[in-house]
């Protein structure tokens, strides 16, 4: 650069002159040194992967998309001859409104079978669930908190509990860098501890687990209770996959067996699931009545380009309740008849947490106009849309594997619809679904799930008319404990059926 060479010529002087001074004899002036020669720059072209991952996003926005338009001016950073990074691209461009992220959920991925198979819970898994925290007793350290554990998994083999507080893993205080090995590694040694008078204790134990790779059934826990001359049945249900469907339907027919009057649900960890199992539930508690007559479970909004095209092929978006529910796909195959299993309850009442979301919010939602409803616990997540786990093949069609091969493997879950009682009303938008009673999950009270002094389920069983509970007891009357995260997923609501075909471009 021309500065350059003009400090160097200015340095040159000074030193011709201080050697003029000192009457030794001149050097020569040194040659100028040449101009550092400017780098090639380099231009990389997104592999053909990337480019194929780039279209298929974009054609997905562009057409099932719920806010297609508001994004429209975004969607051109996935250009297939310059986005390298569609993964990242379609994570920052999806819907923001005033600057605050109002899609949280939509995801490209690049392993759509481990996605698919993450929300039918499948894989590998120790059988336990739990809360993270900050450590109170080592700075920059968590605990975990149990707070349920599956039946016949590794985790009950293992001796945990709802209420263990586990410590330290593989022998190692628990970081950022190794909390998730807590549920994502073969195998793992977990130091449990225990709260007592307020404190959590040291390590007292250590045990080992080693993950199988199964089913992990969500129908967590039922039984009936007798209030005075009503019987109350109690589901305790972890998740809406495909294959709980038929368990489900088995659940009600003994509710119905025992003539049960009203029903606690138990959704505080529920984060969603398919939308079948949400329409096949909803039909097993709302009245016999309205579902005999299939009445309208969910209105859904589309974006106007799938709303046009469908209104216009007389395309029916909504939702009814049904005594047939058949499904095929996923490896699935399910046909359920549940017209023998609706007991016909008169009051429902269900327990949430932050923790419900989505598919738990829709039933919620969907139920409202048609029964009498009590929520109890906290306030809902939020989820009220759902999508579709998409893949190339799916929405291109077969004929297309060839021109897709390269990302034959991937897929996207794409916010496709926001749903609705039949009235267009939706209480979970935007911030999730108000409780009617205030109650706390405290998985360390000492209680395991079920028991009728269990905080959440002793505030339900209060409303139902039980008296001597301890129900309406404080997190912050038994100890202040500073829960950071959930390791279930919230906000799953994955459909299952297109009103109609896809519209053309």
């Amino acid at each position: 650069m021309k500065i350059e060479r003009m400090s160097f010529a200015a340095l040159a002087s000074l030193m011709i002159a201080f050697a003029a001074c000192t009457e030794e004899p001149q050097q020569p002036e040194p040659e100028p040194e040449p101009d550092p020669q400017p780098q090639p720059v380099v231009v990389t072209k997104p592999t053909a992967e990337m480019r194929q991952a780039d279209i298929f996003a974009t054609d997905l926005f562009e057409t099932y998309y719920l806010w297609s338009k508001e994004i429209s001016k975004d969607i051109p950073r996935l250009d297939p001859d310059t986005c390298k990074i569609p993964i990242s691209v379609v994570h920052d461009i999806r819907y923001h409104e005033s600057g605050k992220e109002v899609d949280h959920w939509t995801v490209l991925t690049d392993d759509l079978s481990s996605m698919t198979s993450s929300v039918q819970g499948l894989g590998l898994t120790y059988g336990y669930d739990f809360q993270i925290g900050n450590n109170p007793n080592k700075s920059g350290t968590y605990f975990l908190l149990v707070t349920y554990v599956v039946k016949g998994l590794p985790a009950e083999k293992a001796g945990l509990k709802r209420g263990d507080v586990i410590l330290t893993l593989d022998g190692k205080d628990i970081t950022r860098d190794n909390y998730y090995d807590a549920f994502n590694s073969a195998s793992v040694k977990v130091g449990i501890s225990h709260i007592e008078n307020r404190t959590i204790g040291a390590v007292e134990k250590e045990v080992e687990m080693t993950a199988v790779d199964t089913w992990e059934n969500p129908v967590l826990l039922d039984t009936t209770f007798v209030i005075g001359s009503k019987k109350v049945g109690y589901l305790v249900y972890n998740s809406f996959d495909l294959m709980s469907g038929p368990i489900l339907a088995n659940v009600f027919r003994e509710f119905k067996a025992e003539g049960i009057n009203e029903l606690i649900l138990d959704l505080r960890y529920n984060g969603g699931g398919y939308t079948f199992t949400e329409g096949l539930l909803a039909s097993l508690i709302a009245p016999p009545a309205n579902v005999k007559a299939g009445d309208v479970f969910q209105t859904e909004v589309y974006n106007d380009v799938l709303s046009r095209a469908w209104k216009s092929q007389g395309y029916d978006s909504n939702t009814y309740f049904s005594t047939k529910h058949d499904y095929e796909g996923d490896n699935v195959s399910i046909h359920e008849d549940v017209s023998d299993a609706n007991p016909g309850v008169d009051k429902l009442y269900v327990i949430v947490s932050g923790g419900s979301a989505s598919a738990s919010e829709g039933l919620i939602v969907g139920l409202g106009p048609y029964m009498d409803i009590t929520l109890i616990g906290q306030q809902t997540y939020g989820k009220y849309c759902g999508g579709y786990m998409m893949s190339p093949e799916a929405f291109y069609g077969s004929s297309s594997t060839a021109e897709y091969s390269r990302i034959k493997k991937w897929g996207m879950y794409v916010m496709t619809s926001k749903f609705a009682d039949k009235n267009g009303k939706n209480a979970a938008q935007p911030d999730g679904i108000p409780v009617d009673i205030e109650a706390y999950d405290i998985p360390y009270d000492g209680y395991q799930l079920g028991d009728q002094e269990e905080t959440m389920l002793s505030a339900a069983l209060k409303a139902a008319g039980k008296t001597g509970t301890r129900a309406g007891v404080s997190t912050h009357q038994v100890f202040p404990l500073e829960i950071v995260d959930h390791r279930a997923p919230r906000g799953i609501l994955v459909k299952t059926e297109l009103p109609g075909p896809l519209p053309t471009k």
